[in-house]
């Protein structure tokens, strides 16, 4: 509340509003109230104040279906190389990392050419210690829906990352855990929703940095054993971008995100379906948006003898390269037109390091086609520069899941026909905390739509509010399956369940 009041000029000023400067948080070593976290953090992308004490809760939190072994704890490509016009994208980051918020890594491949987690044993990430000097530092402020003993997965900033301190709201006894892939989780004592905020610490140089002149007999001890469909098929790929073991590692990085750099989306599909033929038609006929570049480079690189990893998100998918020291990230390119941000949610943006890789004529890098800064000195490897953006991309929250019902004999918005969504329920009824079966089909003008995304919502009989369950992809077929979990805090009530997809290649939105 403020309050005003008349005044002479030599009277005594009864209130004065002083703005909040964290400088002087930094200057007196000032923590937040509970003292586990610095209020401040000074760091190369600016000075950030620590979240705020109180936080209004989410419709959807992290965790919850996603764990070491659910179905995101494995990678098949898609045949769908369009590009997409925006995506939605949650950042709990500050700075904030748009749009490379680190949430399923993959550094491993099957016998068909599935990308997986080669180690998925679970280690303890401690908490404590203090920032080096060579180090970025981030706060970290998200909902998590944890389970007694229960590993549900979590974004981290970057491989590597270190927990210098961390709370739970309310507070609750946690452990944080990673596996052989760098994926982070939390094992929490009960089923409960709960904010984390934690204080992070992470080499400064993964997010850009000369990659070290290490040997192929040193790298050799990080790179998986390959099945022999993965070798095979990465060996005409090989010889197309002319790498050799007669090249140094480093060279032949360069040379491979060069290429990889060089993909362009398609509106016309691949004609293979699966595996390695698909593998192969998308890496020499450069076609494809992030995620087929960064599947495509991570099995090639690993052919080559470079350890990598496919790294992705709900909107960007990007790769890692370890030189025998640290995991360097890499981003191909390839990303959505734009990105879906939650105004409410926006922080200052993380700057990275300049990218020590360069781009092929008539293509840019994901952070200069969303507008955000894209090193240090705000300038490209290609010599263009901009002034500095203060703020990552500022658009609308994705609206709520509409109902299921869709006429697919009208257009969408972008001229594409209408989906059309069939869903059916296992069980009709459900207590908070329990899994609902479900499972349909998306198709449009009597043909399937494969690899969407369907987002399943449930609607307030009462309200008509709706709350967000979560999401789930179609298969090749346009089939879908899938449980989801009931979220806690939820009102007790009758609720229909509803679906609703942006639409996917040649498939128009629900809506």
């Amino acid at each position: 509340m403020v309050a005003a009041t008349n005044a002479s000029a030599d009277g005594p000023v009864l209130h004065e509003f002083i703005v909040q400067d964290p400088r002087e948080d930094l200057e007196l070593a000032a923590t937040t109230p509970d003292g586990k976290l610095p209020a401040a953090l000074d760091t190369p992308s600016g000075v950030v104040s620590a979240p705020s004490e109180r936080k209004q809760q989410p419709q959807v939190a992290y965790g919850g279906n996603a764990t070491p072994d659910s179905i995101d704890a494995t990678y098949r490509i898609d045949r769908d190389t369009t590009r997409p016009d925006a995506v939605s994208y949650d950042d709990p980051f500050v700075p904030a990392v748009t749009p490379f918020k680190r949430l399923y890594a993959y550094d491993a491949i099957d016998e068909s050419l599935e990308l997986i987690v080669g180690d998925k044993k679970l280690r303890k990430i401690e908490i404590g210690g203090e920032p080096l000097s060579n180090e970025d530092q981030f706060f970290a402020d998200l909902f998590v829906d944890v389970a007694a003993g229960v590993p549900v997965r979590i974004p981290s900033v970057g491989p590597g990352a270190r927990v210098i301190a961390a709370r739970a709201e309310p507070q609750t006894a946690f452990e944080l855990m990673r596996d052989g892939a760098d994926n982070w989780f939390v094992v929490g004592d009960g089923r409960k929703r709960v904010r984390l905020v934690m204080q992070l610490s992470i080499r400064r140089a993964i997010f850009g940095s000369p990659f070290a002149d290490a040997s192929w007999s040193s790298l050799a001890r990080f790179v998986p054993v390959l099945p022999n469909t993965a070798r095979s098929a990465a060996r005409d790929v090989l010889a197309h971008v002319g790498i050799s073991d007669a090249m140094r590692p480093r060279d032949a990085l360069a040379a491979l995100v060069t290429h990889f750099r060089s993909f362009a989306p398609s509106d016309e599909a691949p004609r293979a379906q699966t595996g390695a033929a698909l593998y192969q038609e998308l890496s020499l006929s450069k076609k494809g948006v992030c995620r087929h570049r960064a599947y495509a480079f991570v099995i090639t690189a690993l052919a080559a003898g470079l350890p990598a990893r496919m790294v992705r998100n709900e909107a960007h998918a990007w790769v890692e390269v370890l030189d025998g020291m640290i995991w360097h990230r890499i981003d191909l390119g390839g990303a959505a037109g734009r990105f879906e941000v939650d105004p409410a949610g926006r922080a200052q943006p993380h700057v990275p390091p300049d990218d020590p890789f360069s781009w092929p004529p008539g293509t840019e890098s994901t952070l200069d086609s969303i507008g955000a800064p894209s090193g240090a000195n705000d300038a490209s490897p290609t010599g263009s520069s901009r002034g500095p953006g203060p703020n990552p991309p500022q658009l609308p929250p994705t609206p709520s899941p509409s109902p299921t019902t869709a006429d697919s004999s009208e257009g969408s918005d972008d001229g594409r026909p209408r989906s059309e969504i069939e869903l059916t329920l296992a069980n009709a009824e459900a207590r908070r905390g329990t899994v609902v079966h479900i499972k349909g089909s998306v198709h449009a003008d009597d043909e399937p739509c494969s690899f969407a995304r369907v987002d399943v919502a449930l609607q307030n009989g009462t309200s008509g509010e709706s709350v967000l369950l979560g999401a789930v992809p179609t298969d090749a077929e346009g089939r879908y399956d899938a449980t989801l979990t009931i979220p806690l805090y939820l009102e007790v009530g009758d609720y229909a369940v509803t679906a609703s997809t942006p639409g996917a290649g040649r498939c128009g939105a629900s809506r």
